[in-house]
């Protein structure tokens, strides 16, 4: 059977020293907590003295920081260009998770932050992966602003205790970020050493038998403070909503930050990550009708059902380095380099169900065994800032990116004959289903490059008016070669050369609370898929029209974005009607709706976040072709936290939230659901608090990826969370 995109990709196997690694932190903390404050006692040494350097910027992105600062709401974020922007004065849709939120929420991983970020979808693949789509399009990925190819869907990701922010962009980002899918970017920004010593931990223990440990390290790491460090440590060991499977991760995460001056500083990181998982399972396909042309139901017998053999494991290793060298004249201008480089491995051992089910759960199994490699490398160079120009101060940004992704793929599959009628298992039994040895009959290797030169202006016209433009001039080229079963010479898939994409955007300050946008910008992403004849396609092709109103309230503690989008997307690969083994450019789709959110402080100890998406999507031409089945029409997501201050009930917090959307379907449909969940916490002093969470409070049933012709993915079952923080 040939792996497509729909299939299981290569994942985790066992790995024991997880567990060691777990055990290992409690020694290693004390080390770190035990040493760190003499670098500190030094610094406010030279501080008293009067020899320590002035203030220092200590990050490219400092001025955009959400650490420290307890709110829900980010004021400006770095998305939408090279430097911090004001998100009032961003003409596009930006939302941004806050380190405040993401700790209030327990998130760990990126699935759970962007479920809960408006407007985008994040579906589990079973995996400890997921896909992320957006205004009904994938979206792409930025680390601290490098744009990397190939680097978010279906792929492991570092824990969230690595980073302080995310930030996501919805709608074309062509100007900055290239070719590419039209629903957006995902800017993951790391944790940077602050100028004084703080340690901080957490502990986490839930009801289906997990453990969860960080440990979190920063400081001055000389008497003068111009050399700063951080370190941040995470194990855990969790059982899953789903019976059986049980995954593990380790974490380790280092930065650097060195002032060579007041005005230049070189920023440096590592990582390094394992994730096993033993049981893992892709879930049951749909039941199919008897002459198999149609899905017409769902086969679970609960909703905690493991439909894979015991023996199932997979495994993914990252590595990341990288490298930021930022530099501030005293004009105002700032130039700025990042360097990116990361490594993936992901193999795995599995077998799973389909295609399709019988009624009474009768299925075939086929064993499966993969491993990838991937290597990514990004560039980015920049400067920008201020002109004075016609009385006004304009902002200007020149730069060129570089991205490449090379990835080895080997994978081998076996069909195995079972007990029941032509071979088939049963859904309930998934353990029937033997352990056999598959080798390798398939391998091929893939290379994706993408550079090019950007620019973007901020051009004030009068006080309360501006316009934002953007160009860009692109370059891209993917190309593949099999190994196995034979080889074959290295062939170009897909290729476009100096694409010009635009982009334009006006703000307009109505009054000092309220400002109005619209933007412009075109998009262009490559495609593999060839004609009956073997000649490649075009380029996909479209563009994206929105408007909206950003308004800040309460003392700028507070803000509130509504946005009206359109994008229309021409040239989309679909079947030859005459041909069918080929493809031609024939499919269109438009994409539209509203997106609403609200973010900030009621009263400065009440966060709240709310967002709301009403997306309509429409696609001409074969449109079974074309859409997963997803994106649901409405999309509703909120969470709130209250601390008291005083009184009987002074450190006691509450916070809740739920997520509610209506039907999606992938040949099975998942009916509309909310998902409820609850919150109470106690801070005992400055240095400690705990909270308590349940989770899906109602125990609702539900598919987060309902079934198709293969697999599927349950929704947690209701479940409890304890989490001890500790800060000093």
């Amino acid at each position: 059977m040939n792996k497509t995109k729909d299939q299981p990709g290569a994942r985790r196997a066992s790995f024991a020293g997880v567990g060691h690694f777990t055990s290992a932190l409690t020694p290693l903390a004390i080390a770190l907590v035990a040493a760190w404050p003499a670098f500190a006692r030094a610094q406010a040494d030279a501080s008293s003295s009067g020899n320590a350097l002035p203030p220092v910027v200590v990050s490219a992105q400092a001025d955009a920081l959400t650490e420290g600062s307890d709110s829900y709401r980010a004021k400006v974020a770095t998305v939408a260009g090279k430097t911090p922007q004001a998100i009032r004065e961003i003409p596009y849709s930006v939302s941004v998770l806050t380190r405040q939120r993401m700790d209030d929420q327990n998130m760990s991983t990126l699935e759970d932050a962007l479920r809960y970020v408006p407007g985008v979808q994040a579906v589990d693949y079973g995996d400890g992966t997921a896909y992320f789509k957006a205004r009904g399009n994938l979206l792409g990925i930025e680390f601290d602003g490098v744009s990397t190819v190939g680097g978010l869907q279906y792929l492991q990701q570092f824990d969230l205790a690595m980073y302080d922010r995310v930030e996501v962009l919805r709608g074309p980002s062509g100007v900055m970020d290239g070719t590419g899918e039209p629903g957006g970017t995902v800017n993951l920004v790391r944790k940077r050493p602050l100028d004084q010593f703080h340690v901080s931990t957490e502990t986490q223990i839930g009801s289906f038998g997990s453990v969860r440990q960080v440990l979190d390290v920063t400081g001055p790491l000389n008497k003068e403070g111009t050399l700063r460090g951080r370190a941040v440590i995470v194990g855990s060991d969790a059982l899953q909503s789903i019976d059986r499977k049980r995954e593990k991760e380790a974490m380790a995460y280092a930065a650097l930050d060195y002032d060579f001056a007041p005005r230049t500083t070189l920023s440096l990181s590592a990582g390094y990550q394992v994730n096993p998982i033993n049981g893992l399972d892709y879930g049951a396909s749909g039941v199919v009708n008897d002459d198999q042309t149609a899905l017409i139901g769902r086969v679970p017998s609960s909703y905690s059902q493991n439909f894979s053999p015991s023996w199932n494991y997979s495994y993914t290793s990252i590595q990341e380095v990288n490298a930021n060298l930022v530099h501030r004249f005293e004009n105002g201008w700032k130039s700025q380099t990042n360097l990116f480089y990361r490594h993936e491995l992901a193999k795995g051992d599995y077998a799973y169900a389909g295609p399709g089910a019988t009624a009474d759960g009768l299925t075939f199994y086929g064993d499966q065994r993969q491993r990838s490699t991937y290597d990514w490398f990004g560039a980015d160079t920049n400067v920008s800032g201020p002109v004075q120009l016609f009385g006004q101060t304009h902002t200007l940004t020149f730069g060129m990116n570089y991205s490449l992704l090379t990835n080895t793929q080997q994978s081998g599959f076996a069909a195995v004959d079972g007990p029941f009628a032509n071979g088939t298992f049963s859904l309930f039994d998934p353990n029937a289903v033997p352990h056999v040895d598959v080798p390798f009959t398939y391998g091929a290797n893939n290379r994706i490059e993408q550079y090019g030169f950007y620019t973007q202006a901020r051009v004030h016209l009068t006080k309360p008016l501006s316009l934002v433009l953007g160009a860009r001039l692109d370059f891209f080229q993917q190309q593949g070669q099999t190994f196995l079963p034979d080889a074959s010479d290295w062939s170009t898939q897909a290729q476009l050369n100096h694409r010009f994409l635009p982009s334009a955007g006006v703000v307009y300050d109505i009054v000092p609370w309220l400002t109005a946008y619209a933007n412009y910008s075109k998009f262009v992403a490559a495609q593999t898929a060839v004609t009956f004849a073997g000649i490649g396609l075009p380029p996909r092709t479209g563009e994206q029209y929105e408007a909206g109103l950003k308004g800040s309230f309460l003392n700028d503690r507070l803000s509130a974005t509504v946005a009206a989008f359109r994008i229309n997307d021409n040239n989309r690969a679909v079947t030859d009607p005459d041909h069918p083994t080929g493809a031609i450019p024939g499919g269109k789709s438009r994409d539209q709706g509203v997106e609403l959110e609200v973010a900030g402080q009621l009263l400065p100890n009440w966060n709240v976040f709310a967002g709301y998406t009403y997306l309509n999507v429409h696609y001409d031409n074969d449109a079974p072709n074309l859409s997963d089945g997803t994106d649901p029409k409405h999309l509703f997501k909120l969470w709130t936290n209250y601390r008291f201050a005083q009184g009987m009930l002074s450190g006691v917090s509450i916070g809740g939230g739920m997520l509610a959307q209506t039907r999606i379907s992938r040949g099975v449909e998942q009916g509309a659901y909310a998902i409820f969940n609850a919150q109470i916490g106690y801070r005992f002093n400055k240095h400690i608090e705990a909270s308590l969470q349940l989770n899906n409070i109602f125990d609702r049933e539900y598919y987060v990826r309902p079934p198709g012709t293969f697999y599927s993915v349950f929704g947690d079952r209701r479940n409890v969370m304890l989490t001890v923080r500790s800060d000093f």
